[in-house]
């Protein structure tokens, strides 16, 4: 298995900051694709965007690999999320939503998918057509927001136990898996995911690293210290596109979330999709935190 296909949308978003505000390309299939595309894996986009995406930002998904024939709802707006970094926790708000990613958009399943929906754009039926696939990763993060009618973005709880058995590595914030698990407690909370049937299961806590469960042990990623965060959107993003390419190659959990770690830490350095440093440097920065790595 080597192409990932990433089930999600695709954004512009405008990013809110104490010094002013930005406009940028985002979602998952995004920053996914730039950490995989530097780890040697390619990204095949299953989204939909609106006839408002710059030209720039058409440019810039063709440089990351993603070819967007098809996928271009002429007569739609390109979901638009704003997010708000003035206070200590992020807020987030929805300006507009793209058309959903139905079943007859993703055709035949993909050996290799990440579903990772955003704002509901991925409906059960399209996440089912996808469960015919070797291996499924699951980013729920769409499944537990909810959108009110002001557009701002409040999260709710999911459970969709068929689409939890079919999964082989799930990965989620702490705060979002709580939500689907029913539990405070995260490491029971992944165990229950496990006990679904996923191989992996991983909670990502932003600046404090990340927990991962799998069928050899438990364990503790830390998270690799930068000088200064720019910019926090997407790491998650990169985190699991980044574990994915090195998962897909058959490594080591362990090794793959270290990757992950790294490859979240080079995303927040900079504004946007972007990375500033080399693949040496990414790659040094994941042995580093392997090495750190505490088996619980």
């Amino acid at each position: 298995m080597n192409e990932l296909a990433v089930v999600g949308h695709i954004t512009i978003d405008r990013v809110i900051t104490v010094t002013g505000s930005r406009t940028q390309l985002g979602g998952p299939p995004t920053y996914v694709s730039l950490v995989a595309q530097r780890l040697g894996t390619p990204v095949r986009a299953m989204t939909k965007v609106g006839g408002d995406m710059p030209s720039a930002f058409l440019d810039r998904l063709m440089e990351l690999g993603i070819d967007l024939r098809g996928q271009i709802a002429a007569g739609a707006a390109t979901t638009r999320f704003i997010l708000d970094y003035r206070g200590a926790e992020r807020r987030l708000s929805v300006a507009s939503v793209c058309e959903e990613i139905e079943p007859e958009d993703v055709g035949e399943p993909p050996e290799a998918v990440l579903i990772t929906p955003i704002v509901g754009e991925v409906p059960p039926e399209t996440a089912s057509a996808l469960t015919g696939s070797r291996l499924i990763a699951l980013d729920p993060q769409g499944f537990v927001r909810d959108v009110s009618r002001d557009g701002s973005v409040r999260q709710k709880r999911w459970f969709n136990e068929g689409l939890l058995r079919r999964i082989t590595v799930y990965k989620s914030s702490e705060r979002e898996l709580a939500l689907i698990a029913r539990d405070a407690d995260p490491w029971r909370g992944l165990r229950r995911i496990r006990e679904l049937g996923a191989e992996v299961a991983i909670a990502t806590r932003g600046g404090e690293g990340a927990l991962l469960l799998t069928r050899r042990g438990r364990y503790r990623i830390p998270a690799y210290e930068v000088a200064e965060v720019v910019d926090p959107t997407g790491a998650g993003d990169a985190f699991i596109g980044a574990f994915l390419s090195e998962y897909l190659r058959g490594e080591d959990a362990a090794w793959c979330a270290a990757v992950g770690a790294s490859a979240a830490s080079c995303v927040v350095e900079t504004a946007g999709a972007s990375i500033g440093v080399s693949m040496r440097q990414m790659m040094g920065r994941a042995e580093e935190i392997h090495d750190a790595v505490v088996e619980l």
